[in-house]
């Protein structure tokens, strides 16, 4: 399920526009978990090399692997990520 949702083109504030896509963790190739490491890894490395660790060889998960993505891109790729992830809770 890709959904596009505004223009890559620039904006009149002179701000590179965002387009949204949205992502079922299956749809996802090898070059796009490969995408998402860097991005993470570009992200978490500044505050310390141990928080981009996780995002070696391509690994574009922490902890849990998300099940739905929502994945922004801008001019010059990813620019933003969501994760969800399902958890059933059993209550009683």
């Amino acid at each position: 399920m890709n959904i596009a949702v505004s223009p890559t083109a620039e904006g009149s504030s002179g701000r590179a526009q965002v387009q949204w896509s949205l992502r079922w963790e299956n749809e996802l190739q090898l070059a796009d978990h490969a995408e998402l490491a860097e991005f993470f890894r570009k992200s978490y490395g500044p505050t310390g090399a141990f928080n981009a660790q996780p995002f070696e060889r391509s690994r574009s998960w922490a902890g849990a692997r998300p099940e739905l993505r929502v994945i922004g891109y801008d001019a010059r790729g990813v620019a933003a990520h969501i994760g969800l992830l399902r958890r059933f809770i059993k209550v009683g």
